[in-house]
């Protein structure tokens, strides 16, 4: 009988000055908060789910910004666009106990993130990006910074 196919809910989170919020692990690379749902639950459950468990904090996903299939372990990602966060609510993340692979979390400038991002999410957020700044001039995708 073949594998079922898994699906893993990842977080879209900003600040307030639209940085992205990133997971650092203990092989210093950088991830997008969330992970693998279980079986018969959806995608946003367990972004929700992650995002309480390993950040002390509840975020609400409005809409699917994009997915991505990770052919390697035959699973597809599912980036929720989520609320920014204000600074009260940024003041309650509180990291995981030790047991756990996060060592810090950052707020960073994207999409030029690419140092320790797996090549999908690094996909996604590029996507996202694009399609959060709207296209440009005569329907061209907007190159440049957000204003």
């Amino acid at each position: 009988m073949p594998s079922t196919p898994h699906i893993t809910g990842l977080a879209h989170i900003t600040d307030a000055d639209g940085r992205l919020l990133m997971l650092k692990g203990s092989d210093n690379s950088w991830r997008l908060p969330g992970g693998p749902a279980l079986r018969e639950e959806s995608a946003r459950n367990a972004m929700a789910y992650y995002v309480r468990r390993d950040l002390h904090i509840r975020v609400e996903p409005r809409f699917v910004l994009g997915m991505e299939p990770i052919h390697e372990s035959r699973s597809t990602a599912y980036l929720f666009a989520c609320e920014p966060l204000h600074p009260d609510d940024i003041a309650r993340i509180k990291l995981p106990p030790v047991r756990t692979d996060i060592t810090a979390f950052a707020f960073v400038d994207y999409p030029g993130i690419t140092e320790g991002v797996s090549a999908h999410e690094h996909r996604l957020i590029t996507e996202a990006a694009r399609a959060l700044r709207g296209p440009g001039p005569e329907g061209v995708p907007a190159t440049g910074p957000r204003s």
